[in-house]
């Protein structure tokens, strides 16, 4: 899916205060800054003023950086330029800045950046150090990722959680610290109780209801049974317009749900209410995807809300570790329902649910569906917020999702979404390190992005590929 907004990036060239020196030099300026428009303007929105040849120029850049709430700065080193310009650039954000230069051995380009980041970090100001030829692929990527990671730290801090409802089910890895989320992410919140889904859900439009229940009709296969009927998927989808409209009207990014046992028992199962939150379509068209956890696990929707928005604001999930085995380097990943139709979605198709089907739960005494599904295939990152000690650390691999035949289905959770996993990480580590029964999926590859992510908020992490 594409960036539904473009991140931001300054790139500040700095100059020298001895300007006829630095004319000598200019077309590697010139030719330097081309290539760099060349390969990211497409892809990012550039504010790339002209060089900086005076303290008040620095400043005046500086002020712009801030007005236009760019977080992603890099400090263009290209020929040599006087180290004290790049100061006011550097101080302009509050986050690691990136300083890119060359090798080329006729533009002194090293001797400047050794100078600029041996200074700035003298002062205690993190930098990334990056040279080298910007076309080649690996150079690129380093900046990309870079550029990424520096606008994921500013959109988490723009994101609203709403918390709905409470501890599930006696799970204490869902709960979380309002506070620290506020110092760590820098994400506010607010509480609503699951009462304000059910008298909500009794006075939807009975258009809006039919229209939905068609769109799930005509493509979800349902197999009713038991205390699954037509009546409590009509009670499902109740309860997800209603959970939409909630969203809408609070400004909520994304949502914690607890669901058992009050909604499972007394009004319905949740599970179609989050997996179309969670889905990027629903039967009104394309829509915002909201991360929402079930079980009202407040670090999974933080996470789900980072894997969404580094994935461009595609779906993401969750999912209960049910089997790995290190040997074959494998996980069976599943949960009760609640997983986006995006993720069986056939790329052929235009109807998200022709590989879902809709059946009987395994629990939830006032009926409902569970989807059963197996995730696409595909390159995933797979990722998880837990805390050791009170603090924050953010567990992250790569892997690949395969396809297996549906009876595997029965040696876990029949009625369960499920993803298999393929993936080459240090399993050990894993099992002895993994603070969570949850994890997090979205596809795409973010290891690196994540590394970067967390040095700048100021979290550990553990990247369990070896």
């Amino acid at each position: 899916m594409d960036r539904l907004i473009r991140d931001k990036v300054a790139i500040v060239t700095i100059g020298d205060t001895r300007v006829s020196f630095y004319n000598q030099r200019k077309h590697i300026v010139d030719a330097e800054k081309d290539k760099i428009m060349e390969l990211f303007s497409d892809d990012f929105e550039l504010y790339m003023p002209e060089p900086v040849f005076s303290t008040k120029g620095g400043k005046d850049i500086a002020n712009t950086i801030k007005e236009k709430r760019i977080g992603a700065v890099i400090i263009h080193l290209p020929i040599w330029g006087t180290p004290a310009l790049a100061a006011e650039i550097a101080y302009s954000v509050d986050l690691p800045v990136l300083i890119l230069g060359n090798l080329r051995s006729d533009s002194s380009s090293l001797v400047t950046l050794l100078a600029v980041a041996g200074m700035l970090e003298q002062e205690g100001k993190k930098c990334i150090r990056v040279s080298g030829d910007i076309v080649s692929a690996d150079i690129k990527k380093q900046v990309d990722d870079f550029i990424k990671a520096a606008n994921l730290v500013e959109r988490v801090r723009q994101s609203y959680f709403g918390l709905i409802g409470g501890r599930s089910i006696g799970i204490g890895t869902t709960v979380f610290d309002p506070s620290q989320w506020q110092k760590v992410f820098g994400i506010s919140m607010d509480h609503k109780d699951q009462y304000e889904i059910v008298y909500r859900a009794e006075n939807i439009d009975e258009k809006r209801i039919n229209q939905h229940l068609e769109w799930i009709k005509n493509g979800a296969k349902i197999e009713y049974e038991g205390r699954f009927d037509s009546e409590s998927l009509i009670r499902q989808i109740r309860s997800y317009l209603a959970l939409k409209d909630i969203v809408s009207e609070s400004g909520f990014d994304f949502l914690g749900l607890k669901c058992q046992t009050e909604m499972s028992d007394h009004y319905a199962l949740q599970c179609v209410a989050v997996a179309l939150l969670n889905n990027d379509v629903d039967a009104e068209g394309k829509k915002t995807v909201i991360p929402t956890s079930c079980e009202c696990d407040a670090d999974g929707a933080l996470t789900m809300r980072i894997l969404s928005l580094l994935a461009g604001e595609s779906p993401s999930n969750l999912v209960d570790i049910k089997f790995f085995e290190k040997t074959k380097k494998e996980f069976i990943l599943a949960n009760c329902g609640s997983m986006a139709p995006y993720f069986s979605k056939d790329e052929r198709s235009e109807n998200q649910w022709d590989n879902t089907i809709l059946m009987q739960h395994s629990f939830g005494e006032a009926g409902g569906a569970s989807l059963q599904m197996i995730a696409k295939e595909g390159n995933v990152t797979i990722a998880r917020l837990f805390r050791k000690n009170g603090k924050y650390i953010m567990g992250f691999f790569e892997g690949v999702l395969e396809m297996r035949p549906i009876e595997e289905l029965r040696k876990t959770a029949w009625c369960y979404p499920h993803e298999f996993v393929r993936a080459d990480i240090d399993y050990d580590k894993f099992y002895q390190t993994m603070n969570s029964n949850h994890l997090h999926t979205v596809y795409g590859n973010y290891n690196n992005i994540l590394k970067n992510y967390c040095e700048m908020i100021g979290i550990d992490y553990i990247c369990y590929n070896v």
